[in-house]
């Protein structure tokens, strides 16, 4: 394998450097991978989780070796396998509208990016969705049992390198919580283009945003498809987002011609997340609020039951 070579510190072991605890080193690498994987997936697919058996070129991309431990902290040194050589059709096939990974990156360039991305809060990156900050997440427990920090390095390909430690995952965390979970949508739009190898499409909507989706249906076959290009069309299916908390990908169930009555369907509204739904019920609320009138003067010495019981009253009477 003429792969890519990194080195991964880990700091923050109990044990003697050069030696790490086996369960330690099974709960880092299931972590790792799962990042990679999801973030490989996103790049190629354009999501990151799917349910099923991994594809061949998916498997082989993961194909990681462990070439050493060495001290200094705790060093694993590992081979990974570039694109060009575990996926070469997957990166060679030409898309209309999205950038593929390089052939010369690995499933951990992937990665890489998607660590840069949220810690640097882009927030319409294509190198995460939730299903990758999930997994990103997922450092929590092995950080927490561990270590105090895990590094990746590589000498030849500096762009690559990424740390991840609880400064990071406070980042990404705040991105998870930015980025709606997906759920169903109905949406139309003009079918301006498609990629049939993919089963991949662009929806152009009425203010001129543009969104990529995959027909997720054996039903929508290829003539369907051809059959509606350039056409108005009503999708349903589901919806994924970034962290701008616009729509990034649809999975599409259904695909018809556009029927007159669906022009509700012409535009997404932007969902609002938590922090704002609550900046804006404050506004609304002023002073009327049942919470601002006992902030900073309970716990008192009443019981949590006869709280409760001023907190209903007072919300009837804000109603």
């Amino acid at each position: 394998m003429n792969g890519i070579h990194y080195t991964i510190r880990i700091t923050g072991l109990k044990t003697p450097e050069g030696t790490i605890p086996l369960r330690a080193l099974r709960d880092i690498s299931d972590t790792l991978l799962q990042g990679c994987e999801r973030a490989l997936r996103l790049s190629i697919e354009g999501r990151s989780v799917k349910r099923g058996k991994n594809p061949e070129w998916l498997s082989k991309s993961l194909e990681f070796t462990i070439a050493g431990i060495s001290k200094g902290s705790t060093v694993l040194e590992i081979e990974a396998p570039t694109l060009a050589e575990s996926a070469p059709e997957q990166v060679q096939q030409q898309t209309l509208w999205y950038t593929l990974p390089n052939p010369e990156d690995t499933a951990m360039s992937l990665l890489s990016r998607s660590v840069s991305d949220a810690t640097s809060e882009q927030l319409e990156s294509e190198y995460y969705d939730r299903g990758v900050l999930n997994a990103l997440l997922s450092f929590r427990s092995p950080l927490k049992k561990y270590m105090s920090e895990l590094e990746v390095n590589s000498k030849i390909r500096e762009r690559d390198n990424f740390k991840i430690g609880r400064e990071e995952l406070e980042k990404i965390s705040h991105m998870e919580t930015e980025t709606p979970q997906s759920h169903a949508i109905v949406v139309a739009g003009l079918f301006d283009l498609i990629e049939h190898a993919r089963r991949q499409f662009q929806l152009e909507l009425e203010d001129g945003q543009k969104v990529r989706g995959r027909a997720d249906s054996p039903l929508i076959t290829e003539g369907k498809m051809r059959g509606l290009w350039g056409k108005k069309v009503t999708i349903k299916g589901t919806a994924h987002f970034n962290a701008s908390r616009k729509v990034r990908f649809i999975e599409a169930q259904i695909i018809k011609p556009f029927e007159v009555g669906e022009e509700i369907f012409q535009n997404i509204t932007e969902s609002k997340s938590p922090h704002r739904l609550i900046e804006e019920l404050k506004r609304k609320q002023g002073t009327k609020s049942p919470l601002t009138e006992i902030w900073g003067q309970w716990p008192g010495e009443e019981s949590i039951d006869e709280i409760l019981s001023v907190l209903r009253q007072a919300s009837v009477e804000t109603l």
